[in-house]
């Protein structure tokens, strides 16, 4: 993600600069009064990109947790569509057996049981 602050120097002029619109012209606390306004403008755009990026992790980890907890919902019904398709084998398995073994009777004795 870029970011949108930008500054420039003005002019040559030692200590001048040009900020844009998106940009806190005000240092940020950890900047002491005597600081050089080039360098309380570069600290608080780092400090900006640094809030972005930790946003975005945050952002990130929520996309993963959500997509984890997607994969355990399709496991388990993967598990469960597997029980089934078990027990729906098992059941046709036992089937054909009965109508196996009712065919391999004599045929006299599939009349009279």
């Amino acid at each position: 993600m870029a970011s949108d602050i930008t500054f420039t120097l003005g002019d040559g002029v030692p200590g001048c600069a040009e900020v844009s619109h998106g940009t806190d012209t005000r240092p940020p606390d950890s900047v002491s009064s005597g600081t050089d306004p080039l360098t309380a403008i570069g600290i608080q755009t780092l400090s900006q990109a640094v809030e972005m990026l930790r946003q975005d992790v945050e952002r990130e980890r929520d996309r993963a947790d959500q997509a984890e907890r997607r994969t355990d919902e399709l496991l388990h019904e993967l598990a469960d569509a597997r029980t089934v398709a078990m027990i729906s084998g098992s059941e046709a398995a036992a089937r054909l057996a009965l109508l196996t073994d009712e065919r391999r009777r004599p045929w006299w004795r599939r009349w009279f049981r």
